[in-house]
């Protein structure tokens, strides 16, 4: 009778750790089309809307009829000649993901004022929500 018991509670307890494993699942991400967007063909109301935010760091998306602006800034800096690099642009079937980094200046080049580095990314207009890293 002891050992009936001891193999259902054996196997009552396997069957319940099984039931509670955890699997990662990961999606397939499809790469973004994109253009790095020129200070000159970004829309007047997406412009004032950087200038706003510009002081900070941030992130938004801004749409029109036929195209999503993803607008990523970093806010103040010190000195000029930053860069920002695209470290991923994917989609999977509910999100967009989006990961950037700041390429910084060096000393000497931070001496020099300050600058506001942002960058604007446009591709076609997605129904999905976006992801910033």
């Amino acid at each position: 009778m002891r050992q009936k018991l001891c193999c259902l509670l054996f196997g009552l307890l396997t069957i319940c750790c099984a039931g509670c494993s955890r699997q990662e699942i990961k999606t397939k991400r499809d790469p973004v089309v994109y253009v790095v967007c020129r200070e000159n063909v970004i829309p007047r109301e997406l412009k004032e809307l950087i200038l706003k935010e510009k002081g900070e760091a941030f992130h938004f998306t801004y749409t029109t009829m036929d195209y999503t602006y993803y607008v990523i800034g970093y806010g103040r800096q010190p000195g000029k000649g930053y860069k920002i690099r695209v470290k991923e642009f994917t989609m999977d079937k509910t999100h967009i993901y989006i990961d950037t980094t700041l390429i910084g200046v060096t000393k000497e080049h931070q001496k020099e004022g300050i600058s506001f580095p942002y960058i604007v990314l446009k591709s076609q207009f997605y129904e999905k929500d976006a992801s910033f890293r």
